[in-house]
């Protein structure tokens, strides 16, 4: 119900201000009609604020000719998002006149707010490029006034246009040359006025495109700061890590794709909970000790060793390396000195070869392109959730707890070898895992010989859910030909699902499998794929039900089918 009124409520407001944006000069009959369908503007302020926060901020501040109530509902509404469907047209550089208006306008409008101590501001939002060094100043001027509105809530994404430049025709801008001048000139960062250092009501900080500098008078003290994210910033490792210091409520922190900062150092910082360090240029070393942080995800794809240090963070939970230099000795002495870690994420991490998990707490453990991998012990009782992406390697697997396991190989050679060393990975997963996904680049990679089938009993006799992936169809693609081998794979199975890619689009074939019982003893069944040269799924199913759809489930077709001649009727 409070559902249906908002909606309704948004529909009213827009329908007014379409009635008067349409007709700026309307006369007084039309007014007393407006009055009296805008039932909504007897809301209290809250709701109205409430409301407005559904609607573009472009439409909010033209709610402000409805009414004096409406004008007052929009000085009063505590967020303000400035960025350049705001301030220009399609082509910013044809109408610079209009463009100064709509900056007086919304400076006006924060000075008013500002003087007037209206509101304490929620959120502060400015994304835009720079245009001139008036631009720079009226930027500025912005700040302080959402500062002074004591925000709580400050996004800057400032960004360059120097890129831009090449694209614009100059003769648009022979009258105003200056501001070509200082766009060729200037720098890539916005220089953040110092005042943002020392701001006390600010609990959100996201900055992109601004250079951080600390004037020698200036102390940073953000008291009330809590999140922090810092993308495409210029700095140094003097300013960051004063800056940090100065945050004793900090709880999250994101600094990436940042410049001239060649340390981070993390002390003291009880209530920090999350750290997030991505692809900055110039970083060598990372520094966190005695912290309570549960999350920390560190990436930096550099060819030079990129140093950690991570020293009593025993409270650490979630742990990632995107293309870090880690070591598998450092791996496993960081791994057995974080005894509350659960979810391990690897990723591109070009110096493990040899990896040794031992953690009693660990429960989800992911490794994606760590191709120079080529063996993999893991001892977690409590492991549930196992995710591969990489080439073949030797698994030595202890995960009594394991329930879902994602595969994706790539084969990287034509060894004859291959298929016998993927069906001995997949062996490992026999008594653990009753949910297998299995990837692969080709459909002829999982093929398992006759020959070999007579060897060596199927790998999965105990998964009841398997789903496949094949991102390239090699002709002839047979459905049913994959369907036999999966039901060697796994014989016992209940679900399969197999996507693939053909015709120009993927699609996917998903079975439902029921069985009769089998005309062994109870104690044979369990061990039906080491019995048997043929796997008991075929004297055992009783019903197939399939079903056949694009991966968009926008056409589906379903059939059911009796006993283990259903190989024969589909293709």
């Amino acid at each position: 119900m409070f559902l249906f009124l908002r909606i309704l409520c948004i529909h009213i407001l827009n329908s007014i201000l379409r009635t008067v944006l349409v007709q700026e000069s309307f006369d007084i009959v039309k007014k007393t009609r407006i009055d009296e369908m805008d039932m909504i503007s007897e809301l209290p302020e809250p709701i109205l604020h409430h409301i407005l926060s559904f609607l573009p901020f472009k439409q909010v501040a033209r709610t402000c000719v409805l009414s004096k109530k409406w004008e007052e509902t929009w000085r009063t509404y505590p967020v303000f998002k400035i960025d350049e469907s705001i301030l220009f047209p399609k082509d910013e550089w044809r109408y610079l006149d209009k463009r100064m208006k709509s900056l007086n306008y919304l400076e006006q409008t924060l000075r008013n707010r500002h003087f007037k101590d209206l509101v304490c501001m929620e959120k502060f939002r400015m994304k835009t490029k720079l245009f001139g060094e008036e631009f720079v100043s009226f930027v500025d001027r912005c700040i302080c006034y959402a500062i002074g509105n004591n925000v709580k809530k400050l996004k800057l994404g400032i960004y360059s246009i120097g890129n831009d430049v090449k694209k614009m025709n100059l003769g648009i801008l022979s009258k105003r040359w200056h501001e070509l001048e200082f766009v060729l000139k200037s720098n890539r960062w916005y220089d953040l006025p110092p005042i943002v250092l020392c701001a006390k009501s600010i609990e959100v900080l996201k900055l992109r495109g601004c250079k951080l500098e600390l004037p020698r008078k200036i102390n940073v003290k953000l008291a009330s700061l809590r999140r922090m994210h810092l993308v495409e910033v210029y700095s140094n490792s003097h300013v960051i890590n004063n800056l940090l210091a100065g945050c004793p409520l900090i709880e999250e922190i994101g600094i990436s794709n940042c410049e001239g900062i060649e340390s981070v150092e993390l002390f003291g910082l009880e209530r920090l909970n999350d750290i997030m360090i991505a692809d900055n240029m110039g970083l060598e070393r990372v520094d966190m000790k005695k912290l309570n942080v549960s999350s920390l995800s560190i990436f930096q794809p550099l060819t030079i060793p990129f140093e950690i240090n991570i020293t009593i963070c025993t409270n650490l939970k979630n742990l990632k390396f995107v293309e870090a230099y880690i070591t598998d000795e450092w791996l496993c002495q960081l791994i057995y000195e974080l005894p509350l870690l659960e979810c391990l994420e690897l990723c591109h991490c070009k110096e493990l070869k040899r990896i040794k998990i031992s953690s009693p707490s660990l429960k989800t453990f992911s490794i994606f392109g760590c191709m120079y991998v080529v063996e993999l012990k893991i001892d977690t009782l409590n492991l549930t959730h196992f995710t591969y992406d990489g080439g073949m390697m030797f698994l030595c697997l202890n995960a009594l707890a394991l329930s879902n396991v994602d595969l994706s190989l790539f084969r990287s050679n034509t060894d004859t070898y291959w298929n016998a060393k993927f069906i001995e990975l997949l062996a490992q997963f026999h008594k653990f895992s009753e949910m297998l996904s299995l990837r692969v680049s080709k459909n002829e990679e999982f093929i398992v010989s006759k020959e070999l089938r007579q060897m060596i009993p199927s790998p999965l006799s105990s998964c009841k859910h398997l789903n496949l992936r094949i991102d390239t169809i090699s002709q002839p693609f047979s459905i049913a030909k994959v369907v036999d081998e999966l039901l060697w794979i796994a014989p016992h199975i209940k679900t399969l699902s197999i996507e693939y890619f053909l015709s120009g689009a993927f699609k996917k074939t998903s079975f439902e499998f029921s069985y009769k019982k089998p005309l062994v003893y109870e104690d044979e069944i369990s061990s039906c794929g080491n019995s048997f040269p043929l796997s008991c799924w075929q004297y055992c199913i009783e019903k197939v039900k399939l079903e056949f759809n694009d991966c968009e489930g926008n056409s589906t077709k379903g059939y059911s089918l009796e006993g283990r001649e259903f190989l024969e009727k589909i293709y």
